[in-house]
C-alpha cells in the first residue's frame, strides 16, 4: 500500500471516493474520467461517469453500453 503523504491529489481523492460501478470501460483509465460516486441518486443507471476533457465545458455522459475502442482526448492516469 502506497502513503498517503506519497500520493498525488488525483491519486489520494481516487483511493477515498468510491464509484457507483466498476466495468472495464476504456474510459476507467483516463484522467479526465469522473466515475458516479456511490450513493449518488441524479444520473440514470447506465451512467458510469463523465468525460470531464470531451465538450467542455460542458461534460460528456459516459454510458456503461458504449463500445469505446480508442478516444482522441484520451490520457492515462499517471
Amino acid at each position: 500500500m502506497v502513503d498517503k503523504k506519497e500520493m498525488t491529489p488525483v491519486e489520494f481523492l481516487d483511493s477515498i471516493l468510491e464509484p457507483e460501478k466498476k466495468t472495464d470501460h476504456i474510459c476507467w483509465n483516463c484522467k479526465y474520467f469522473k466515475p458516479v460516486l456511490k450513493g449518488s441518486s441524479f444520473p440514470p443507471a447506465d451512467i458510469i461517469g463523465y468525460c470531464k476533457k470531451i465538450h467542455w465545458p460542458f461534460y460528456w455522459v459516459v454510458p456503461e453500453k458504449y463500445v469505446i475502442k480508442e478516444c482522441f482526448k484520451y490520457e492515462p492516469k499517471k
